[in-house]
């Protein structure tokens, strides 16, 4: 199942805005610190909901919870860091080769349009790196290769400068509160996606996991996300599958990837 990002709308740079100044508010930090949005971050930009874009209780609220670990610790990691950082075939269990680069910029695909419900479509931003923010994330991708499941994996490595990974893991929880069904044009036809969301692993400074599930001509096929915040850095993890029941990314994996970003930020 292809799972398409939305497109960016002009509502983001007031969203960041307003939540950048929730996040300061709560943690105390400095001035300039927080991020916007911008013109220069790869792919598309999120969609805003009318709640956030007015600063409403909906930002507020998640800001205040995202941010309540306190100022975020640890160094930038560049492009070619964030790459280094990433899981080596040694350590991937019952796969082939799983190579790992950094993303290249890509204009939005034209014949996809964006996702009926506005949240869901900041949760695809999100999830995916796609929103743009003024202090321009390194953004590494690997393939997972495995070999008793023909169905494919990959993880989204990022390293965000300033507040940004709290601001954009904020925008990704708070979409997931209402995100739960949505519908989406593309090449062959409009998909019809369902949201649900579950229990997160205990790794990082914050997690989240939801499953995406559209049901298509030769069945149900769904992609398990996995997304874990640790200092600057957002790592995504999907696992697509047939909808059957433990076809999930390893969690053994997912935790050794965080353990190695964090300690690329020391």
């Amino acid at each position: 199942m292809h799972v398409r990002r939305s497109r960016q709308a002009v509502g983001l740079p007031l969203v960041l805005a307003a939540v950048t100044v929730t996040l300061a508010a709560v943690v105390g930090c400095a001035a300039g610190s927080g991020a916007s949005a911008g013109a220069g971050g790869p792919g598309a930009g999120a969609p805003a909901s009318s709640a956030l874009v007015s600063g409403g209780p909906s930002a507020s609220a998640s800001a205040s919870g995202s941010a309540a670990a306190a100022v975020v610790t640890g160094r930038w990691l560049t492009a070619g860091q964030v790459v280094a950082a990433a899981v080596p075939d040694a350590e991937v269990p019952g796969s082939y080769t799983n190579p790992v680069g950094i993303r290249k910029f890509r204009k939005p695909d034209p014949r996809f349009k964006p996702p009926s419900d506005l949240a869901c479509g900041r949760v695809l931003d999100a999830a995916h790196a796609e929103m743009n923010v003024n202090t321009a994330p390194a953004v590494a991708e690997q393939t997972f290769n495995w070999k008793d499941d023909a169905y494919g994996s990959s993880s989204f490595l990022v390293s965000y400068k300033g507040s940004a990974a709290q601001i954009v893991f904020t925008l990704l929880r708070d979409g997931l509160t209402t995100c739960r069904y949505y519908e989406q044009e593309g090449p062959s036809g409009i998909q019809k996606n369902t949201v649900t969301t579950a229990p997160a692993p205990p790794l990082g400074d914050e997690a989240v996991q939801f499953e995406i599930s559209t049901p298509t001509e030769t069945g149900r096929h769904a992609t398990q996300y996995t997304v874990v915040r640790t200092g600057h850095c957002v790592a995504t993890f999907t696992k697509s599958s047939d909808g059957r029941v433990g076809q999930a990314f390893p969690p053994a994996v997912i935790a050794r990837q965080i353990t190695l970003l964090e300690e690329a930020q020391r």
